[in-house]
């Protein structure tokens, strides 16, 4: 009889022992996930369950995406994350979620002081000793003072004598100078009152160090890819110059801005703009290309950039598919499939990862659905209609 009493005693604590720990979670995301004007949004939702949870974030990813993700998982320091940034050799991210940091309260020592002290007690958090270096740019400022002054004994400057004339003192007093003076002053002087300010080119030696001064400070360090020419600038595109280096920041809608290098280099001369203050600038709507005297002024056809996702659409995502039909269409069936090439005006597209839904309406109470798939090269104008929702102009 004991030893079955011994055993019923041991099955009870077995079962009374605490079950495992629930895992954290984690997150992966591709480049071009990475790219989508969303990813802010997800990011941000991210950042807010690790600062609810007490997470601490190890975050994998190319070492010129770490500030991006930083500010996205922070909304730029709003928000105490607790997160190390790991270098990667690879154009995706991993986020993997663990326990933070423990905050334990202790008494004050003196019992008169009646204010709560914090301590943070860390459980060994794996510490990120790949430190981005602060860009503070070239600072070396060549100077001819040496030049000018180097023969500076040998001016003799006489004694300014006033001339007495009737009806008081002459205004211009006249000033000896002996032919003493430096041969290589006065060519300094010709040489620099030739120049004309308003004409004169800034040819940078480092174009490239103009291009991340301008990336860092007016694109939020965003990766800026593309080119765009002079001629295909709009009035309403904010510019941003440094020596010969244009920066152009296009709004395509509320919600999504684009930003490009002008592709020429920067002449005042040829690229007529015009100053907004505050270090922007726009384009001068009176410059036209191409106007010759005598010559009757052809009506352009307006030109649409292509709208570019930098994804391609995929309709085999069970999971988001399900998002889209219940938060857009009641969760209504979606059948067919469509290219982005077919889309047409009026159509309204919502966007979730990878995966995109197009309601097209039919009438006042009646729409068709689609998923559309692969090329996410939009040629129409796409204006935003709401988070992640967009329509076809």
């Amino acid at each position: 009889m004991n030893k079955v009493m011994k055993l019923i005693f041991v099955a009870l604590l077995l079962s009374v022992q605490p079950g495992k720990a629930a895992e954290l979670p984690s997150w992966g995301m591709t480049e071009n996930q990475y790219k989508l004007p969303n990813f802010n949004n997800r990011m941000g939702g991210i950042g807010k369950q690790a600062l609810k949870n007490n997470w601490q974030l190890k975050v994998t990813a190319p070492a010129a995406w770490h500030s991006t993700i930083r500010n996205a998982l922070t909304n730029r320091g709003e928000r105490d994350v607790q997160m190390s940034l790991k270098n990667s050799v690879y154009q995706s991210i991993s986020i993997t979620a663990v326990p933070g940091a423990k905050i334990a309260q202790i008494s004050p020592s003196s019992a008169s002081n009646t204010t709560v002290q914090k301590q943070v007690v860390i459980d060994k958090p794996e510490i990120d000793t790949e430190i981005e270096a602060p860009d503070f740019g070239k600072h070396a400022f060549d100077n001819n003072k040496e030049d000018l002054l180097e023969n500076l004994a040998e001016i003799n400057l006489g004694v300014p004598t006033a001339t007495v004339k009737k009806g008081g003192v002459s205004k211009k007093p006249s000033v000896q100078v002996e032919s003493t003076v430096s041969e290589q002053v006065e060519a300094v002087v010709k040489e620099q009152s030739s120049i004309e300010p308003e004409v004169a080119v800034m040819v940078t030696e480092d174009v490239d160090a103009d291009k991340e001064a301008l990336r860092k400070r007016y694109a939020r360090s965003k990766r800026v890819e593309k080119l765009l020419s002079y001629n295909n600038i709009k009035t309403k595109d904010e510019l941003y110059v440094k020596n010969s280096a244009v920066l152009i920041k296009r709004f395509l809608n509320q919600g999504v801005v684009l930003f490009f290098w002008m592709k020429e280099a920067y002449d005042p001369a040829v690229h007529k703009l015009i100053e907004k203050g505050s270090g922007k600038y726009r384009k001068d709507p009176e410059a036209i290309q191409g106007d010759t005297p005598n010559v009757k002024k052809v009506q352009q056809k307006k030109v649409i950039d292509p709208t570019n996702l930098n994804f391609v659409a995929v309709n085999d995502n069970v999971e988001d598919q399900d998002d889209l039909r219940r938060e857009h269409i009641k969760n209504k069936r979606v059948k067919y499939t469509i290219a982005a090439k077919k889309l047409k005006k009026s159509d309204l597209i919502y966007i979730q990862n990878q995966t995109i839904l197009v309601e097209r309406k039919l009438s006042q109470g009646q729409a068709i659905y689609y998923w559309l798939v692969g090329d996410t090269t939009i040629t129409r104008e796409v204006e935003t209609k709401g988070d992640n929702k967009f329509v076809i102009k």
